[in-house]
């Protein structure tokens, strides 16, 4: 279709940091920096791919679209939660305003897009689909894959075998994705394109080398150059993170530890734990204390716990296994009293008053009454209990006598959503991002900490006709929910009014307008999609060995 306004692109870099995009050398990033406008770009509550990315396409903040974590616990406890698809995304997305625009879009491998619904264009899913899943329309991946000339893959060849990742898989991921992002923007009608790479974000959690993260980043950037040459000259270009990354030295907070031993846990013996573990480590038979002061039992927890989580076990399953094949004795005698009597403990979520169902949530959920299918806090209860859990949050402290978390407060001072009452009832924020939550019973209530992870603040940078020249001054913070605004305005769109982020007048040339939408159905209103999950487990298992679950 013929439009006055240029074409936009947006190229998203999952975990993006200007810390590396200014410690690496990166041309093509480089020349858009050089050219455009750039910005902090700070994410979403809690900061995390599951419910960042749905915030950058829908224009609106977790309590608005519902997607808090990687799981869907709505209607379930924690052990029987599904993975997030784009079904539980209930706010519409950029390309549905689009093409009630009549406005084609094309979209690769962004997350939480699956399954594929109508779309005024081409839809290819990302990260949380299957590997077999199609696209939008019928048949779309099939098209990519022929004209790459090879199978369009949606995971590494490593992701989909017993293999261990190598650096060589990320950067031959990217590359793959760079050509099929070549040869979907060359094949396809848009007018809007939103692209995606996510091994920007899985190296800093598979490796921790800086020459891994250099070479990621630098395939990255060939990615970029890539999509700069297959857009037409004059394309306004958007790049933007879902979060920042960072080093996290700090220490793995045991929220339902710290639940269990104020008595708002109870345990059982076979549960099943969420637990947002260490990266892949290995267990040291010669560690000493460190110069800290740290025991050896508590180094000797945490590489433990590291090694069992990078195999996909929970310090529970871990015992049980031991106790089948008789080494149960052996394995308490080698433990520190406080992991021992947690052996073979997981939460009874549906005993408990309070619990922490997944980590990246950064929340605690009460088992309510009459909400919560077993719940065992009464109506008239619950906020005296949450004050409790607020109070007993509040006054945590890690071994450097510092707080756990910068804020714990009620979800109404941070949500205001529709979906608000399907978040955890208590939320909070770990000390600068340098603490991390873990929900397994480990019998420590903190265990030390050094790798990489997410931090609030990530990347945008926009060039092209649209965007105005940078004032003296710089460009302000934005917010990760400004990005779809900012490109409806560059498409000479008007900003949906449901959309609660902006697109800054003194960013875009054309002065922003809005609309109401009205044929937009809400996502609530639409009939359930038939989700076909033949691989959902090896989805979960790729969540976990991230440490996600």
């Amino acid at each position: 279709m013929a439009t006055k306004f240029p074409k936009t692109v947006v190229i998203g870099l999952d975990a993006l940091s200007f810390d590396y995009l200014d410690r690496f050398d990166l041309p093509h990033v480089q020349s858009l920096r050089s050219r455009g406008v750039e910005a902090e770009l700070d994410s979403t509550f809690p900061p995390w791919t599951g419910s960042a990315w749905p915030s950058i396409y829908t224009g609106v903040d977790p309590s608005h679209h519902g997607v808090y974590s990687f799981f869907d616990f709505r209607g379930t406890y924690p052990d029987d939660a599904d993975v997030v698809s784009h079904d539980s995304v209930r706010s519409p997305a950029i390309w549905d305003y689009l093409a009630a625009r009549d406005v084609p879009a094309a979209v690769l491998n962004v997350p939480v897009t699956y399954p594929a619904g109508k779309i005024r264009g081409s839809l290819v899913p990302g990260y949380l689909a299957p590997e077999s899943a199609d696209g939008s329309p019928t048949g779309i991946r099939d098209d990519l894959s022929r004209d790459l000339g090879e199978r369009y893959r949606i995971y590494a060849e490593s992701e989909a075998s017993d293999r261990a990742a190598t650096v060589d898989d990320f950067v031959s991921m990217i590359d793959h994705r760079r050509r099929a992002a070549q040869a979907f923007l060359e094949s396809t009608d848009w007018e809007f394109a939103f692209l995606q790479v996510q091994k920007t974000d899985t190296v800093f959690h598979e490796f921790d080398r800086e020459s891994a993260f250099r070479r990621v980043y630098e395939a990255a950037d060939e990615f970029v150059g890539t999509v700069l040459e297959a857009v037409p000259d004059g394309t306004n270009v958007i790049l933007c993170s879902d979060h920042g990354i960072g080093r996290t030295d700090g220490y793995n907070v045991y929220v339902n530890e710290i639940l269990r031993r104020n008595g708002f846990v109870e345990t059982c013996a076979d549960g099943r734990t969420p637990t947002l573990g260490e990266s892949k480590g290995k267990l040291s038979e010669t560690a000493e204390p460190g110069a800290d002061g740290e025991s050896l039992s508590t180094r000797l927890v945490s590489t433990a716990e590291s090694t069992l989580h990078a195999v996909g076990l929970t310090p529970g399953d871990a015992y049980r296994l031991a106790q089948r094949t008789g080494a149960d004795g052996l394995v308490k005698r080698l433990l520190p009293d406080g992991t021992r009597e947690m052996l073979g403990e997981d939460v009874d979520w549906r005993a408990s008053k309070a619990y922490c169902r997944s980590g990246p949530e950064l929340g605690v959920r009460i088992n309510l009454e009459g909400r919560d299918e077993d719940g065992v806090v009464p109506p008239d209860e619950y906020e005296a209990v949450r004050t409790e859990v607020i109070q007993t949050l509040e006054s945590v402290r890690t071994p450097d006598g510092q707080p756990a978390f910068e804020w714990v407060e009620p979800r109404e001072t941070v949500y205001d959503g529709p979906y608000a009452d399907e978040a955890c009832d208590v939320l909070f924020m770990p000390r600068e991002m340098n603490n991390l939550v873990a929900t397994s019973l480990l019998g420590s209530a903190f265990v030390p900490i050094d790798k990489h992870n997410h931090k609030r603040t990530g990347v945008f940078v926009a060039a092209g006709p649209g965007i105005s020249e940078p004032a003296p001054s710089g460009t302000g913070p934005l917010s990760v929910t400004d990005v779809a605004p900012i490109a409806m305005s560059l498409l000479g769109e008007p900003v949906p009014e449901r959309m609660h982020g902006k697109a800054p007048p003194n960013l875009v040339t054309d002065e922003p307008r809005a609309a109401a939408y009205d044929r937009i159905p809400t996502v609530d209103d639409r009939s359930p999609t038939a989700v076909d999950r033949p691989e959902d487990d090896a989805v979960v298992d790729r969540l976990e060995n991230l440490g996600y679950r």
